[in-house]
């Protein structure tokens, strides 16, 4: 039998994330937590009804869209080396631009993204690795993500940009776009998303 691992205090320092473009391989990098500046998880909100009699029942809200920002230092606008991050914000029907000076102009084309978040007592090589049974460890997974926003800065005198992917809580089928899974070392986790679109 597999002994359990150990729940740390809290999850904090450093991550593993996998960014993975529809049609194209995963972006794996090292993550520091404080760096993921934003997670806004849907709301399931409730109004109050009034009654003939003054009484109040509840009536449910929709489920609002879910999102997260990540802070990130592009080095230049490539994608092949995942060192920019620019030309999965405006992505184009052609395809990414590999020549050199590579370009990028604005577009109006969408490119769906999974996105996997890992904390684990020992990190594996990427997010979409198993963490080795016996480590505790906590999983966040997306799909159906879009890139909304793309802001470069220079914060604290180095350039750095924030970026935001949105998702909707919900396929159209009504299955779930996000996941959150945790193990404490007795049982693996399941197998990670390979692709943007399903789980």
């Amino acid at each position: 039998m597999t002994a359990a691992g150990t729940d740390p205090e809290a999850w904090q320092e450093k991550c593993l994330i996998s960014i993975i473009p529809h049609g194209t391989t995963a972006i794996s990098c090292e993550g520091i937590t404080e760096d993921i500046t934003g997670m806004e998880w849907g709301e399931k909100d409730i109004e109050g009804q009034v009654l003939i009699n003054g009484g109040r029942v509840a009536k449910y809200t929709s489920m609002t869209d879910e999102s997260i920002t990540l802070k990130v230092y592009p080095v230049n606008a490539e994608v092949g080396a995942n060192e920019g991050v620019v030309q999965h914000f405006h992505q184009i029907l052609a395809g990414d631009d590999a020549t050199q000076p590579i370009v990028v102009a604005n577009s109006q084309e969408r490119r769906k993204f999974g996105i996997v978040i890992l904390w684990a007592e020992t990190l594996p090589a990427n997010a979409v690795t198993v963490p080795v049974t016996s480590k505790t460890a906590y999983r966040i997974q997306v799909v159906n993500a879009y890139l909304t926003s793309y802001k470069p800065n220079f914060d604290d005198k180095i350039f750095s940009a924030e970026v935001t992917f949105k998702w909707t809580p919900f396929q159209k089928g009504a299955g779930a776009n996000k996941r959150e899974e945790s193990t404490d070392g007795t049982v693996a986790l399941a197998a990670a998303i390979t692709v943007a679109t399903s789980f």
